[in-house]
């Protein structure tokens, strides 16, 4: 690969924060509360995903705004719309279902920082330090009464003029789909809009395993990899359980995509054959024990398959998870083609009704039977795709472009991988392991020579 970027090296990073601030709607919003679908309610997902946008100083003939205040009234006007985001989040005691609280007192945490450096002298945060970039978002999202806040937004205002927009938010109220939307709308509403291009629904009740039963026919379900049994045979690494994680993104170019895509025969998704290479890769890298299962899990959204379809501005979670169970040892003497093949069945599978029908009870099966399944061992993979998301798509707020996007994974969610786009063309690849295991992925597999 044409280069890394190490999240662990040290830089300097002092961040002067001032006093939260709540802001509150706009205008006046429901007193309400409010019920989540059955895929939101998955207990694998209830956590904040925290993600830093980097935004490049202004040109000298751009207006130059206070990119604080210009937020603070953009978040103001925004939950309006997005008012479920200003709420309390917590798990009812009597079925430990998630419900939304929202009354008129509520409001987003809101926090003005700077920076006395500039983003170029950091190289607008590319291998910057995990730690250092967790100064960068507002992370006491904790309420004294119990449960969270799905929402805080922190601007930081660095020396050259430019900022970040620290973001914390509730991945069991929005899926990457749906964060992507409230996002461009609060840079809407910044660059001057009076609403929103999509308004928002909220429409929970349509994934709810109650409310599609009657789209599908139970007889001939598919067979869903079961995950409780890929627990009990999972895999293990010499590496794991470790207390010295690191996490880097890798630069994928078009040109080494190429290369790989030439050594399968079918058609092929970029998707497709860097999943099925990133599997292996890690799988051999963390030197699984080859009779132990690995599983690989890839997200599917499934917004274009309901029937009828969910409402445009949905911002719930809607997708399902493409899985595949394979011996470790199978895994890292198969060669990719065998790997892409699976794949490509696990996400056609994904994409039929009746197979949402099965994960929606499965997630219904996981919360009553309170069953878990501790992760961070290196024998699960979840592919993420953050692509398609209009993560870089330029909004102009009188600042110059987004010059980096940085998601901050806490190490326990090590199985994840995340595909990120290049404003250069091919995908950034993001992947937690333990240092050695990290070692072996970049002299192995993660270089040039290695397509």
């Amino acid at each position: 690969m044409g280069s890394q970027d190490n999240m662990n090296s040290s830089s300097p990073l002092v961040v002067k924060k001032s006093q939260v601030v709540i802001v509150k709607p706009s205008k006046a919003t429901p007193d309400v509360s409010l019920s989540l679908s059955t895929l939101d309610n998955d207990p694998y997902i209830e956590r904040h995903a925290k993600t830093i946008y980097v935004y490049a100083p202004p040109s000298p003939n751009d207006v130059h705004h206070d990119p604080a205040s210009l937020f603070q009234k953009a978040l103001s006007d925004v939950i309006v719309y997005y008012y479920p985001l200003a709420g309390v989040l917590h798990r009812r005691s009597h079925d430990d279902r998630l419900e939304l609280t929202c009354t008129p007192a509520d409001g987003v945490p809101f926090v003005k920082a700077t920076v006395d450096c500039t983003l170029s002298s950091l190289n607008y945060l590319e291998g910057m330090d995990s730690g250092a970039l967790d100064q960068l978002v507002h992370c006491d999202l904790a309420v004294t009464s119990g449960g969270s806040i799905p929402l805080a937004l922190q601007i930081t205002l660095f020396a050259c003029g430019g900022f970040t927009l620290g973001t914390a938010l509730s991945h069991s109220l929005c899926d990457g789909f749906g964060a992507s939307q409230f996002f461009k709308a609060l840079t809407e509403l910044a660059a001057g809009k009076t609403q929103p291009s999509i308004i928002p629904v909220w429409d929970r009740h349509c994934l709810t395993l109650k409310d599609f039963k009657g789209q599908v026919e139970e007889e001939q379900a598919p067979k869903l990899v079961d995950f409780v049994e890929a627990c009990s045979s999972a895999a293990t690494s010499p590496y794991t359980p470790s207390n010295d994680m690191v996490c880097e993104i890798f630069n994928v170019t078009s040109e080494e995509i190429t290369q790989l895509k030439k050594k399968v025969t079918e058609e092929v998704t970029t998707l497709e054959i860097l999943a099925a290479y990133v599997w292996r890769a890690r799988c051999r890298a963390l030197k699984l024990s080859p009779d132990g299962t690995t599983l690989f899990g890839m997200t599917v959204g499934i917004r274009r398959i309901m029937d009828p379809p969910l409402r445009e501005g949905y911002y719930g979670n809607a997708f399902v998870k493409a899985n595949v169970a394979m011996k470790a040892g199978e895994l890292s003497e198969s060669p990719l083609s065998h790997i892409v093949k699976l794949i490509k069945e696990a996400k056609r599978a994904a994409l039929d009704k009746k197979y949402v029908y099965e994960e929606l009870k499965d997630t219904e099966r996981t919360l009553k039977m309170k069953i878990a399944c501790q992760g961070g061992n290196g024998a699960f993979t979840l592919i993420t795709d953050w692509r398609q998301l209009g993560m870089l798509d330029e909004v102009d707020f009188g600042y110059g472009g987004t010059k980096n996007i940085i998601p901050l994974m806490p190490t326990f969610l090590s199985d994840i991988c995340i595909f990120m786009p290049r404003k250069q063309g091919g995908v950034r690849v993001l992947v937690t392991f333990p240092k050695p295991a990290m070692d072996n992925l970049k002299e192995q597999h993660f270089n040039p020579l290695s397509f």
